[in-house]
């Protein structure tokens, strides 16, 4: 699941950016591509950072797909156009959603106990069993 969700924020961004330059080229809309820029970039940013600390790049990840959600929720109501607005609504809800199932399991792997093992020279070094986000492990 977590691996899915990065893969869906970069390929949302990716769907992102080029959504704001084809508005600008289309339709003339310097506002839909510095939107689309600066939205693409910012779940770029969620991929990036899930890939150090998985609760945070998630918490990006969702928070910027269920803003545009909001936002093509209302373009959709009033245009009931399926494209772009309909389509570009659920991708935003299937890719906050996927951020947020991915945060969920890893917030999951981070609280599964653990176990001491390896004694080396009289020191016990914490193990992590399930992935391990950013934690070392011996």
């Amino acid at each position: 699941m977590v691996v899915l969700a990065q893969i869906a924020m970069v390929a949302y961004g990716i769907l992102l950016v080029v959504g704001g330059v084809m508005g600008r080229v289309k339709g003339n809309s310097t506002v839909s591509l510095v939107a689309g820029c600066t939205m693409g970039t910012c779940a770029w940013v969620g991929f990036w950072e899930s890939l150090h600390d998985p609760m945070l790049g998630f918490l990006i990840g969702a928070m910027v797909a269920l803003m545009l959600a909001g936002i093509f929720i209302s373009r959709f109501a009033r245009s009931k156009k399926f494209m772009p607005t309909g389509f570009l609504l659920l991708v935003s809800m299937i890719v906050g959603l996927l951020c947020m199932a991915a945060r969920k399991e890893a917030e999951k792997s981070l609280d599964m106990p653990q176990a001491l093992v390896n004694e080396r020279e009289g020191k016990t070094i914490p193990r992590v069993f399930g992935p391990s986000f950013g934690r070392s492990s011996a």
